[in-house]
C-alpha cells in the first residue's frame, strides 16, 4: 500500500529536472532540448532510446553537486559505493551495473567527450556544467565496449568569444561544509578565440563520531579546476581544448559500523584508525573540428588521463576481527590484531583517440562513422598487515593490467518516408589485455600460515574481437510525437582479479554480452506546455561479472553468472501549468535478476549457493522523482525569484547476491529558494528534509555486516557575485 502511495505521488506530476521554458509571442512554451548523445546534434525527441537531460543551472539550484547524484536523479539509475566512498564506486542503469573495482565499468562516463576509464574515478564533483545527458540501455555502437548499461555525457560550458565576465560565490552548509567557486570567461584577441576557467574548493564535515578518539568521521576536501580554450584556427577548422584536475580527500572514512548499532540509531562507532582516502584525476583533451563545404564535419578527439587512489589506515571497527585476534593471541602472540592496517594504491593511465566523419542536416540520411583507439595501464597494490606486540605480519599483492583496444563504427538514420525512419549501426572492435600478478609476505606471515590460501605470481593475457550492432524503426505520429522500437547490443571486456588472488581464482573471467529490446514514445511541446517520454525494455544478459567473497582469504574475486535479465520501463514528463508554475516527475521499474547462477560463492564460506532468481545487488525495482517549481518577477532590482520542492524515491534493494542484507525503500524530500539577477544571486536549500535514516553502504566482510548511513538533514545557503 505504501509503495502504491509513493508511485501515485511520483506520477501525479508529469520529468526532466526543472522545466525549461521560453516566451514566444507572449505565450509560455517549452524550450526545445538539443543533445549530442548520438555524436551528432539532434533534438532529444529524435533520439530512439531512453534519455534524460539535466541542465547545469537546474542541478545548481537543487544543490546537486556530484556526478553520482546527478545520475541517480534520473529514472532507473542508481549509484553508490560498495565498501567506502572514492574506493568502490557503483553505478547501474536499468538493473545493469558494476560493483567492481577490478573490472571495467558497465556505465560509460564521459566528460566533454573523453571517457573516464577507471571506475574508481567516476565519483566526483560537477564543475561549471552546461548539461548532463544520461542514455539508458546499451550504447555499444556509438560508444563501444564497457557501455552495456548506458552512457553518461557531462558537457561543460564552452569558452564564449562574445563575453567577458565571470562569477565568484561561497556556500555554507550543515556540519561545517563550505564551498567556494570562481568562474571566468574572456575573449582572446579579436580572432574569435576565448578562454574559460573554473575552480571549486569544498570542505565537508562528517556526521559520525569515533568513540575511541572523539574525532568526527567522514570529513573531506575537494579541489576541482578546469581551464579551456577555444577558437577558429582557420575559417574551416575550429579547436577546443581543456586541462582538468580534481583532488578529493576523505580524512577519516570507515568500512562501517556494526549493523546492530545502525539499527539502534547510533551515530558513533569504536574505531581507532579510520581510513584516509585520496583520489586524484587529471585529464587533458583536445578536439579539432573541420567543416566541409557540404556542411559535413570531420572531428578528431584526443584525450590523456591519469588517476590515482590511495588508502591508508584500518577502517574496521575495533573488535570486528575479535575471533581471529583471540586465536592468534592463544598461539602466543600478545596484542595480536588482524588486519590492523589495509593500505591500497591504484593508478590508472589512459590515452584515447577518435576520428569521426559526421554528416547531419541532410534531407534523408544523417550518419556518423569513425575509428577509435585506446591504450590504458592499471596497477593495483594491496596490503594486509596484522600487528602484535613486538612484530608484524605483512601481505602484499600487485596486479598490473595493460589494455589495447581499437574499433571502427558507423551509425545513422534514414528517412524511408515523411513519417518512417530506419536507424541502425555497427561497431567492430578488438581488445587485448595483458596481466602480471605478484604476491609476497614476510617471514612472520608465512610462519603464522597466513599465506597458504593465496595464489603466487603469474602472468596471463586475453584477446577478443567483438561486434555491437543496433537497428530499429521510428514513426512520427505528428511533428511533436515519435514512436520507436529497436534492438541494441552491448559488450563489456573480460579481465583478471588483481588484488590478493586466492588459490583457484587465477586466470581470466569472461566478457559480458547483452541484447536489449526497447520500444518507446517521445512527445515534445504538446500544446506548448507538456513533454512526455515513455519506454519499455527487456534485457538478456550473459556471463555477468559478479563479485564474490572468498572466506579463506577475505578477498572478493570475480566470477561469471551464466545468465541474467532485466525488464521494465520508464515514464518521465514535464508540464508548464502557468508562466510561473511547473511540474516534473519521472518513474522507473526494473526487475533485474540472476536468471541462472547456481554456483555463487556463499557469504559464510561454506561453498557455493544457488542464487538463481535473486534480485541484482544494489538495484531497486522502483525509482522515481517528482517536483514542483515556482518562478516569479519580484519587481525589485530586476530580481527573479525561484523556489522548488522535490521528492526522490527508491524501493527496497539488497547489498549482496544472496539477498540477505536489505535496505527497505525510502524517499527523500529536498527544497530550494533563490533570488537572482545579472549581478548577484542568493539562495538557501535543504536536503533530506525529513532526516531519513537509511543505509548508503552495507557489506559483510567476513565477520558480520558493516553499515554506513546516508547523509542526514543538510541545510545551507550561499551568495554569488557576477561580473
Amino acid at each position: 500500500m505504501r509503495l502504491g502511495l509513493h508511485l501515485a505521488a511520483l506520477l501525479a506530476g508529469v520529468s526532466l529536472p526543472i522545466t525549461v521554458f521560453a516566451q514566444d509571442a507572449g505565450e509560455t512554451v517549452l524550450e526545445t532540448i538539443w543533445v549530442t548523445a548520438q555524436k551528432r546534434e539532434t533534438e532529444s525527441k529524435d533520439v530512439p532510446a531512453g534519455l534524460s537531460v539535466e541542465r547545469g543551472e537546474d542541478l545548481r539550484l537543487m544543490k546537486t553537486s556530484r556526478r553520482e547524484e546527478a545520475i541517480a536523479e534520473t529514472p532507473n539509475a542508481v549509484t553508490g559505493a560498495v565498501t567506502a566512498k572514492l574506493y568502490t564506486s557503483f553505478t547501474a542503469i536499468r538493473g545493469v551495473g558494476s560493483a567492481l573495482i577490478e573490472s571495467d565499468s558497465a556505465v560509460g562516463l564521459y566528460v566533454d567527450g573523453v571517457g573516464i576509464g577507471s571506475t574508481q574515478a567516476h565519483s566526483g564533483t560537477l564543475l561549471d556544467v552546461d548539461r548532463v545527458e544520461v542514455m539508458r540501455g546499451p550504447q555499444g555502437t556509438l560508444y563501444g565496449r564497457n557501455n552495456i548499461a548506458g552512457s553518461v555525457n557531462i558537457i561543460s560550458n564552452r569558452p564564449d568569444p562574445e563575453k567577458m565576465g565571470g562569477e565568484i560565490g561561497v556556500d555554507y552548509g550543515s556540519r561545517g561544509t563550505v564551498t567556494s567557486t570562481g568562474i571566468f570567461n574572456t575573449p582572446i584577441g579579436d580572432g574569435g578565440w576565448a578562454a574559460r576557467g573554473a575552480l571549486s574548493v569544498t570542505k565537508t564535515g562528517g556526521f559520525t563520531t569515533s568513540t575511541v578518539t572523539g574525532d568526527d568521521l567522514g570529513d573531506g576536501k575537494d579541489l576541482h579546476g578546469r581551464l579551456s580554450i577555444a577558437g577558429d584556427v582557420t575559417d574551416s577548422l575550429e579547436f577546443i581544448g581543456s586541462v582538468e584536475m580534481e583532488r578529493q580527500t576523505l580524512d577519516a572514512e570507515m568500512f562501517g559500523m556494526p549493523e546492530a548499532d545502525f539499527l539502534a540509531g547510533s551515530n558513533s562507532v569504536a574505531i581507532d584508525d579510520p581510513s584516509r582516502i585520496k583520489s586524484n584525476l587529471a585529464t587533458v583533451s583536445g578536439q579539432f573540428t573541420y567543416h566541409l563545404d557540404n556542411g559535413d564535419k570531420i572531428v578528431s578527439q584526443t584525450g590523456f588521463q591519469t588517476s590515482k587512489v590511495e588508502v591508508a589506515g584500518n577502517g574496521f571497527p575495533v573488535g570486528y576481527f575479535a575471533a581471529y585476534d583471540a586465536l592468534f593471541q592463544s598461539y602466543g602472540f600478545p596484542g595480536f590484531r588482524y588486519r590492523s592496517e589495509n593500505p591500497y594504491e591504484g593508478t590508472y593511465r589512459q590515452f584515447s583517440q577518435e576520428l569521426r566523419y559526421v554528416s547531419e542536416g541532410n534531407e534523408r540520411l544523417d550518419w556518423v562513422a569513425g575509428l577509435y583507439g585506446e591504450y590504458s595501464s592499471a596497477t593495483r597494490e594491496y596490503g594486509a598487515n596484522s600487528s602484535f606486540t613486538g612484530g608484524e605480519a605483512t601481505l602484499y599483492s600487485r596486479g598490473e593490467t595493460d589494455t589495447s583496444s581499437v574499433s571502427a563504427f558507423a551509425d545513422g538514420t534514414y528517412a524511408l518516408s515523411d513519417r518512417w525512419k530506419l536507424y541502425g549501426g555497427l561497431r567492430v572492435g578488438y581488445d587485448r589485455k595483458r596481466f602480471d600478478y605478484d604476491f609476497s609476505a614476510n617471514a612472520t606471515a608465512t610462519m603464522l600460515g597466513l599465506t597458504g590460501a593465496f595464489a603466487h605470481g603469474y602472468s596471463d593475457s586475453l584477446s577478443k574481437v567483438y561486434a555491437t550492432p543496433r537497428a530499429g524503426l521510428q514513426f512520427a505520429v505528428t511533428d511533436d510525437v515519435n514512436l520507436y522500437a529497436g534492438v541494441a547490443t552491448g559488450y563489456k571486456s573480460g579481465g583478471f582479479n588483481a588484488g590478493f588472488v586466492g588459490s583457484g581464482d587465477e586466470g581470466a573471467y569472461g566478457a559480458e554480452k547483452l541484447i536489449s529490446y526497447e520500444a518507446g514514445l517521445k512527445a515534445e511541446d504538446i500544446a506548448g506546455r507538456l513533454s512526455l517520454d515513455a519506454s519499455v525494455f527487456y534485457i538478456d544478459w550473459r556471463d555477468q561479472q559478479v563479485q564474490g567473497f572468498n572466506a579463506m582469504t577475505s578477498t572478493t574475486p570475480l566470477m561469471n553468472a551464466p545468465r541474467s535479465q532485466s525488464w521494465g520501463g520508464e515514464i518521465a514528463g514535464r508540464f508548464q501549468m502557468t508562466d510561473q508554475w511547473s511540474l516534473r516527475a519521472a518513474a522507473g521499474y526494473a526487475d533485474a535478476t540472476y536468471k541462472e547462477f547456481a554456483n555463487a560463492r556463499a557469504l559464510n564460506g561454506s561453498g557455493t549457493v544457488d542464487v538463481s532468481g535473486n534480485q541484482q545487488q544494489f538495484v531497486s525495482k522502483f525509482t522515481g522523482s517528482a517536483g514542483i517549481d515556482y518562478q516569479w518577477e519580484t519587481g525589485w532590482s530586476d530580481l527573479v525569484g525561484k523556489a522548488g520542492l522535490s521528492y526522490q524515491f527508491r524501493s527496497a534493494y539488497y547489498f549482496d547476491v544472496q539477498n540477505t542484507v536489505r535496505q527497505p525503500g525510502y524517499g527523500l524530500y529536498n527544497a530550494y529558494a533563490a533570488l537572482e539577477n545579472d549581478r548577484y544571486a542568493a539562495y538557501i536549500y535543504a536536503r533530506n528534509i525529513g532526516d531519513k535514516r537509511y543505509r548508503a553502504l552495507a557489506a559483510d566482510l567476513g565477520m558480520g555486516t558493516l553499515v554506513n548511513a546516508g547523509d542526514p538533514l543538510t541545510i545551507g545557503g550561499g551568495f554569488k557575485l557576477k561580473f
